[in-house]
């Protein structure tokens, strides 16, 4: 929305009380909304600028389902308000808002508000609507941290206070979830909430790499994500790409924290022939490059020859994964042999996986020396003892 005067208005904060909420009137077929502040008046136009045709359909279809489903959940409201949010309008039933939220206590029928799309997204207000006609309503994990700052804005209590509950020891909760509530509670700078130090991540790890969370992670917590023992992969590989991956986002504003970030690589589980294979098949105009940079390339030196002894277990938790091709077992000398291809693949397959695929990984025993990838099994039997082999975390 863009300001702009309107029939003598004069700045609110000067006669106007702080406290008092403001009214939004929408002129029906208008893309103009009123906000009536006591006496004074303030005009809003509704998202004039310049759209591509393909954005403009992305809107109409986010638009259409917004609305299908608020007509779905009560189709034949007494009382209706109109809600705003950049280009979408839905009209949603007025008591059911007002039993929920004071921010709409002095609405009327008829009326319409105008949501800043930076505090309450279209996605977030549909959730809490729904989370009203049906106080049971799961909210998923992606959708936390947008719900609450969305409960704060419309000042909807109990739904706040139901995340306060759950903030307050994120240590407890799954994951996915806990992660949601870490990320979310610092991008949102709420310093006051009580924050653990570290990210609540281990299994989750692996599917959090695909994710633009990840991509959007601040330094200092990436660093201290990487760093921990707890984190379960297949091979220390992965973290050395998960590095990559954060750092060629946006590597010339980034590259000032690679130090931080290598020191968080255990070399010594990496054989240096593993390196020298994914920096050969890897693309030198892709990510991959920077494998070739000289503030790279001082930290490969730190890899044992495959002829030394490398460390293959107790230093991070080694898991399996059934979608991962390139799996090999804690002791086997081809795990650590991966190729940007063959993680870019993994995690194609990941994001088309069920949400909690994450969760049924299974940590590997590092006392079984029997791999099984179908190219590296030593004994006959082991298919038979694969479940002997597996301890859930």
């Amino acid at each position: 929305m863009i300001f702009d005067d309107f029939a003598n208005f004069e700045d609110a904060s000067e006669e106007s009380d702080a406290s008092e909420q403001s009214v939004y009137i929408h002129y029906p077929e208008s893309k103009t909304i009123v906000v009536k502040m006591g006496k004074q008046r303030r005009l809003l136009y509704l998202d004039n600028q310049r759209t591509t045709p393909a954005e403009r359909r992305a809107r109409a279809i986010e638009a259409q389902k917004a609305a299908a489903i608020v007509y779905r959940l009560n189709p034949n409201p007494k009382n209706t308000v109109t809600i705003i949010i950049g280009t979408t309008e839905v009209v949603c039933d007025l008591d059911l808002l007002q039993s929920n939220s004071d921010f709409f206590c002095r609405g009327k029928h008829g009326m319409a508000y105008g949501l800043p799309i930076s505090d309450v997204s279209v996605e977030a207000f549909i959730s809490i609507y729904k989370w009203m006609a049906k106080p049971n309503q799961i909210i998923l994990p992606p959708k936390l941290m947008s719900v609450f700052k969305a409960a704060m804005y419309l000042r909807i209590q109990v739904l706040i206070d139901q995340f306060m509950e759950e903030f307050s020891d994120p240590n407890t909760a799954r994951e996915e979830i806990g992660f949601h509530m870490y990320f979310g509670l610092h991008k949102m700078n709420l310093f006051y909430m009580p924050l653990p130090k570290t990210m609540p991540v281990h299994k989750y790890f692996l599917t959090l790499i695909g994710t633009d969370d990840y991509i959007d992670l601040w330094p200092n917590a990436l660093v201290s994500l990487l760093d921990s023992p707890y984190i379960c992969v297949n091979s220390e590989v992965e973290v050395l790409i998960a590095i990559i991956i954060w750092l060629s986002h946006d590597y010339k504003s980034r590259s000032s924290y690679t130090d931080q970030l290598m020191n968080c690589v255990r070399f010594d589980s990496i054989p240096l022939e593993a390196l020298l294979q994914l920096r050969q098949k890897c693309c030198i105009s892709g990510m991959g490059r920077l494998l070739f940079f000289p503030e790279f390339e001082k930290y490969l030196k730190f890899a044992p020859s495959h002829n030394n002894n490398v460390r293959y277990c107790n230093r991070r938790i080694w898991v399996y994964d059934e979608l991962c091709d390139y799996h090999h077992d804690a002791h086997c000398p081809m795990r650590n042999y991966i190729t940007f291809d063959q993680f870019d693949r993994y995690q194609q397959k990941l994001r088309k996986a069920p949400e909690l695929h994450w969760w049924h990984r299974h940590q590997l025993n590092p006392y079984v020396h029997n791999c099984r990838h179908e190219k590296c099994r030593r004994l006959p039997s082991a298919k038979t003892s694969l479940d002997t082999e597996l301890t859930h975390l």
